[in-house]
């Protein structure tokens, strides 16, 4: 028997550590590694079935090609020659430009991003910028502070008060709640604030149920309440920000009652949270991404990190607002991963995909090749999307299952899973902490990894400089993590099947240095008329729609064996169900401007009045949720506005 150590690669905060026994090619036993401080010893559901995905009944074995609308088992040989000459016509019938690249993140590690390498060996593609997930949390931050840290979970241990806004780590952050309990343990006081009452509120001391949208108004009430208070820290905002008197200036000429009337929560509500916060340093506040998925999600997040910043809560224990962390991703040499060699690429916004198919460039687009993305299923507006990536004439995905992606392609290519191959895994969400993982077993015997893959395609389509640079996994680690190893001091070797915790981060910006330009927190100046808030006396679609993340599926990963027909579930309260006469258990349609979803009606009393949820990545079986939402980006980060969704019931 073997012992080895991998990861999860799922797109997630925690990225846990994972310990298992292998023997003769079989796993024997799997479990959460019990002396990492994050992971604890248990994996969530999530986790758990990724040993189900190795033997699945569904997981292609062999390269797909689809002949006369039916698909075909072909060889890697037949694969290869098809793929690259399509490449190769392409590109000297219309130019690369012609050809997306269409990567996303349902793979964590670093080795399965070979294929951008390969892509800009290729040439001059064109690549979605911007997010379906994060970008205007990101951007936001990266115009706050200069770049996007997160404190080490465990300092959580330090604060006095820590607000979860907008998250449900219950369902989407596991092993962030034994952390919290623990915290509350030590006298913390747990606050959430969400649009939903979430499992989260199970532990909180405290609730405020907001309205959709409107967490930027809540941060503006809370701020003017304390300059108004004179709570503010003004060794802070004098010595290390940059446009405090014009953000102080513009909250003072905004009217209270406005700001609280927009929030949905009563004046008293308000004041007590502010209470909370400003009187009881160190706080931190944990934020999640629903609230930046809005037309003016990026505006959110910026005036929640003017509270940390107002308050003096930044760069000291228990402090921070935490949205993300990039900290170990700074540590890779992103120019040897890309292989960019200064080539501009044309670029479209990744939320407005079917727009820049169908109209920006209509029969412009020749080729599309999707690597870890279920596009079709993840992308706002289904049927739009859904027609552009038809219209495209050569279409390749490469993935583990026949996705609803992989089913519009033209071919279909196998590949490997985390526990076939080894790989870096790191988080760039959450904590400090990363795997070079072990290959645990040996795929099955048609199965390729994408290193195989592309250099296949590479050596028949000529590309000599990628065929030397990149030809293997290990020497691709080694150079692409150089910057890690030589801060560690330490050889590639040396971190196999390890997990281990990159020092030096955990409490961002402790020396008050700032990464912006000016070395300064930088103070957003808010503008009410700057806010496009959605109408919500919208007759025609009273409801508003919010897509939430399951407790047990990183996005579609594991809707795959929801039988075909189920009908996707939403949940709404007693009083808009009542409203609309519909009772539980009762099927519906949800009509937006931009689709219809045949559903089955829940009673959530944890749901705001006019609100309606459901969890996303249900399959295009069972409908799939994205076929309300809507096109758009958010003001900064080209961030999808899933939320900006408004409907009504039809019974």
């Amino acid at each position: 028997m073997t012992k080895i150590k991998t990861a999860c690669p799922m797109d997630c905060f925690d990225v846990c550590s994972i310990d298992m026994v292998v023997e003769q090619d079989k796993i024997m036993d799997i479990k959460g590694d019990i002396e990492d401080p994050i992971t604890r010893g248990f994996m969530c559901k999530k986790g758990l079935q990724l040993i189900d995905r190795l033997r699945h009944p569904h997981r292609l074995t062999a390269p797909m090609k689809k002949v006369k609308n039916k698909w075909i088992e072909i060889s890697w040989s037949t694969a290869i020659e098809e793929i690259g000459q399509q490449l190769l016509k392409i590109k000297d019938s219309s130019g690369t430009e012609s050809i997306i690249h269409y990567s996303e993140s349902g793979h964590g590690g670093l080795v399965k991003n070979i294929d951008t390498a390969f892509f800009n060996a290729y040439g001059t593609i064109t690549v979605p910028q911007g997010s379906l997930c994060w970008g205007a949390g990101i951007g936001a931050q990266t115009m706050d502070f200069g770049d996007v840290l997160g404190h080490d979970p465990l300092d959580y241990l330090h604060a006095k008060v820590i607000i979860i806004w907008g998250r449900n780590p219950a369902y989407t952050n596991a092993h962030m709640i034994p952390i919290l309990k623990e915290a509350q343990s030590n006298g913390a006081k747990i606050v959430l604030i969400d649009p939903v009452k979430t499992a989260t509120a199970a532990i909180a001391d405290y609730y405020y149920q907001t309205n959709p949208e409107s967490d930027g108004m809540l941060a503006m009430a809370m701020a003017k309440i304390i300059l108004e208070e004179k709570k503010h820290h003004k060794d802070f905002v004098q010595s290390f920000c940059n446009n405090f008197e014009a953000y102080a200036a513009s909250l003072e000429a905004m009217d209270l009652e406005e700001l609280i009337a927009r929030t949905g929560l009563s004046k008293e509500n308000i004041y007590q949270l502010t209470k909370l916060y400003a009187d009881n340093s160190p706080s931190t506040i944990i934020l999640g991404y629903g609230l930046q998925r809005y037309k003016s999600g990026g505006k959110n997040i910026r005036l929640i990190d003017a509270l940390g910043a107002l308050t003096g809560n930044i760069g000291v224990s228990g402090g921070g607002v935490n949205y993300a962390n990039k900290y170990i991703s700074s540590f890779v040499d992103r120019e040897y991963v890309s292989n960019n060699q200064g080539r501009a690429h044309r670029t479209f916004k990744r939320p407005l995909f079917h727009q820049y198919v169908l109209e920006e460039q209509k029969d412009e687009v020749k080729g599309i090749v999707v690597t870890k993305s279920n596009l079709v299923l993840q992308q706002p507006n289904t049927k739009k999307t859904m027609e552009a990536f038809k219209s495209i004439p050569f279409k390749v995905v490469i993935d583990l299952f026949m996705t609803d992606t992989a089913q519009l392609a033209d071919y279909v290519l196998p590949c490997t899973h985390i526990y076939e191959e080894e790989d870096f895994m790191f988080s760039s969400m959450w904590h400090n902490y990363f795997t070079y993982t072990e290959k645990a077993i040996n795929p099955p015997k048609n199965v390729k990894n994408e290193f195989e893959i592309f250099n296949l395609l590479a050596d028949y389509i000529g590309l000599k400089d990628f065929t030397n640079n990149y030809n293997n996994p290990q020497q691709y680690l080694d150079k692409a993590l150089k910057p890690l190893l030589n801060k560690l001091n330490c050889s590639l070797e040396d971190l196999k099947g390890k997990r281990q915790k990159l020092e030096g981060n955990d409490i961002p910006w402790a020396n008050k240095v700032f990464a912006t330009p000016s070395k300064k927190f930088e103070f957003i100046v808010p503008n009410l008329h700057d806010f496009n808030l959605v109408d919500q006396e919208d007759e025609t679609y009273p409801l508003q729609f919010l897509t939430l993340h399951p407790k047990n599926s990183l996005h579609s990963q594991h809707f795959m064996d929801v039988d075909a027909g189920e009908l996707p579930e939403i949940f709404a309260n007693e009083n808009t169900l009542r409203n609309w006469r519909v009772e539980e258990s009762q099927r519906v349609v949800l009509v937006s401007a931009f689709g219809k979803l045949h559903v089955t009606v829940k009673i959530d009393n944890g749901v705001k009045d006019n609100v309606v949820i459901a969890y996303e990545g249900w399959w295009l079986k069972n409908q799939g949720v994205n076929n309300l939402t809507p096109s758009g980006i958010s003001d900064i980060g080209d961030q999808a506005i899933y939320n900006n969704c408004r409907c009504r019931l039809e019974v």
